[in-house]
């Protein structure tokens, strides 16, 4: 008994100890609770819930169906493109693309213009009701004139269908059988209202507009006068809409005899010669001016087809921009060629105020009423429609400024193509069809320069606007269009500075190089002269040596100290070296006075006034207050002259 009992003891301490031990160990990792998606988003479910039709993934709460729970980038989560998405599950609306007809937003895989991915209050998903619907890409207008078609009153998907169809228009059938739906063409009511000939075989929209109309009995805009008079018998054989009573254009000079003589003119569009008025023209009705059977331009390209594309350039004559084809020609005959309403400029100036073309001076195509010279009437790649880019258009009537301005240096506005920036291409008050006077016109461009010298010198031939004294206006081999080489330029004007080159011996380097703008600013300066700096600062822009010595040297001579280099040298040449204005000893004399004691003082009593001062003192700067030579003879230095003179 006890051995059992001890045993029962044993067992209990055991299954202890592994209960201690299991409580220290970590618990394994429990596996992510999934939860659904409108425990987070609860408002949008409350706003699906709402609706009347939900898509059947939100019922389910499938929204995995659609879409990805993490996302491939941020914002991004379905689980494949939105144009393909619906296809997932609508494979048999794969169908719809390849019918003859596809409706704009089913073509571009745009679903979800129309439809509610989640929940609607309009069946079949759609974000609004039918006829609104239809109505957020089509205007309202051509629905709500006077007559209205019984048929709005359902709605649009009674004719037509939503997403494709084989028959234009997205109807749901051709036109016909459409309008048979509701209308019994073989009634004796109904063949009654129209003067008694059955048009079961007759397109109904060849007369009637299938929404609204401005006329009775659903008539479309613009009506030919027998079917507006009920008198169909007028061109038709009694009873029977298949039979004519005369083929061709015969039937319609029978009433419009007078437009047939019109028609008699040297250039005859091609269908008004052939007799085949129908071409163009709806013998019945439409919403056309004219009873045309397409809106004017749409009208001229089913025979132009390859103009369409030409038109279709960068910059378009506005006429053709809004398909006004007869805002220039007429539709049946003209004198003109194209069959244009008026000849040359007479034409353009209906629109193009005459008034800009005949100033003072006239371009020779204009005067001679040659807009087509330059403009292509239709459409061009080029701005103002010209037949080239500007600078090519102007240079196949003048050929030779092309070799002229194919030079080194060639100004802005030729470089970048644009003659118009100073010419005007068609009249103008100035000479050479210049924008405006010379003056105004460069500085149009180049004020600024004339703004920076205002309160200065200015060369009176920038002030007064005469740039094309120094310049040329188009191109030139010389630097900034001059139209001479550096000075050469200048000495047309300031030739008596040349007078006095041939007698003097030196000449300054930038004068002797005709670089006269080294120093001087060709339009003018705030600095006497016309300088490009003040005159020290110029100077020493170029004699580097002397402008170290200045910084260097402790004593700086007063002239040089002021940048007065003018007070010693003349700018341009003279006959002593180094361009003094006169000998050194005459020239210190108009500062130095050599009779005062002090001088004599100064020079140990030794007289020198007709000496070369050069001699023993340094021009410029030195290290010694007197300005003396650096190297000096020892007697010299100690003021002992009497050692080698008497």
């Amino acid at each position: 008994m006890n051995k059992k009992k001890n045993a029962i003891c044993l067992w209990l301490i055991a299954g202890v100890a592994v209960c201690a031990i299991l409580s220290c160990t970590q618990k394994p990792a429990g596996k992510f609770a999934k939860k659904k998606c409108v425990e987070c988003h609860q408002d949008a479910w409350v706003t699906f819930d709402e609706n009347k039709v939900v898509h059947l993934p939100v019922a389910e709460g499938k929204c995995e169906e659609c879409h990805r729970p993490h996302g491939v980038i941020g914002g991004v989560y379905l689980k494949q493109d939105r144009k393909k998405l619906c296809y997932t599950c609508h494979k048999e609306s794969l169908a719809m693309v390849k019918q003859k007809y596809v409706h704009e937003p089913v073509k571009d895989e745009e679903c979800v213009s129309c439809h509610n991915p989640h929940a609607s209050m309009n069946k079949d998903l759609l974000r609004e009701k039918e006829d609104d619907l239809c109505f957020v890409c089509h205007a309202k207008g051509p629905f709500k004139r006077k007559t209205t078609h019984a048929a709005l009153k359902k709605e649009c998907v009674f004719c037509h269908n939503a997403h494709s169809s084989d028959y234009e228009n997205l109807l749901f059938a051709p036109a016909n059988e459409v309008c048979e739906k509701c209308h019994d063409f073989r009634k004796n009511a109904f063949i009654k209202k129209h003067a008694g000939y059955d048009v079961a075989d007759a397109s109904c929209v060849s007369c009637h507009t299938p929404h609204s109309s401005s006329n009775d009995r659903l008539l479309r805009e613009f009506i030919h006068t027998p079917t507006a008079r009920m008198e169909c018998n007028a061109c038709h054989e009694p009873g029977d809409t298949s039979q004519i009573a005369e083929k061709g254009a015969g039937l319609c000079y029978k009433c419009h005899a007078k437009d047939k003589k019109s028609f008699t003119q040297k250039h005859i569009h091609l269908p008004v010669r052939r007799g085949s008025c129908l071409d163009c023209h709806s013998p019945h009705a439409t919403d056309n001016k004219g009873v045309t059977l397409l809106p004017d331009g749409e009208m001229c390209y089913e025979c132009h087809e390859k103009s369409r594309d030409a038109f279709r350039r960068k910059h378009i004559h506005e006429p053709v921009k809004e398909n006004q084809c007869l805002s220039c020609h007429d539709p049946h005959a003209s004198e003109n060629t194209y069959t244009l309403k008026a000849g040359g400029k007479s034409l353009c100036h209906r629109c193009h105020e005459r008034k800009g073309f005949a100033q003072a001076n006239i371009h020779a195509p204009v005067k001679a009423g040659r807009c087509t010279a330059c403009h292509n009437p239709h459409a061009s790649d080029q701005k103002f429609e010209l037949n080239l880019p500007e600078i090519e258009q102007c240079y196949t009537c003048h050929e030779k400024a092309k070799v002229l301005f194919d030079r080194v240096n060639v100004h802005t506005p030729i470089r970048e193509g644009s003659c118009s920036c100073c010419h005007n291409p068609h009249s103008s008050s100035q000479k050479d069809l210049l924008l405006g006077a010379k003056r105004k016109l460069c500085f149009k461009c180049h004020k600024q320069m004339l703004d920076e010298v205002a309160n200065g010198v200015v060369h009176p031939p920038f002030k007064s606007g005469k740039c094309l004294t120094c310049h040329n206006a188009h191109a030139g081999n010389n630097q900034f269009q001059l139209t001479k080489d550096g000075g050469e330029n200048c000495y047309t004007c300031h030739y008596r500075i040349l007078d006095a080159v041939d007698k003097d011996r030196y000449r300054h380097a930038p004068f002797k190089q005709e670089q006269c703008c080294s120093c001087h600013s060709p339009h003018g300066s705030n600095i006497k002269g016309q300088l490009n700096r003040p005159a020290g600062n110029l100077c020493l822009s170029c004699h580097e040596s002397i402008a170290s010595e200045l910084i260097e040297e402790e004593y700086v001579h007063s002239p040089a100290h002021k940048g007065e280099c003018l007070t010693c040298h003349v700018p341009h040449s003279a006959g002593k070296e180094y361009l003094l204005t006169g000998d050194t000893s005459a020239l210190c004399k108009q500062c130095h006075d050599t009779g005062l004691p002090s001088f004599a003082e100064a020079h140990n009593r030794i007289p020198v006034a007709g000496a070369d001062c050069s001699r023993c003192h340094e021009p410029h700067a030195a290290a010694n207050e007197s300005l003396l030579h650096k190297g000096m003879h020892a007697p010299f230095k100690n003021k002992k002259c009497g050692e080698c003179h008497e």
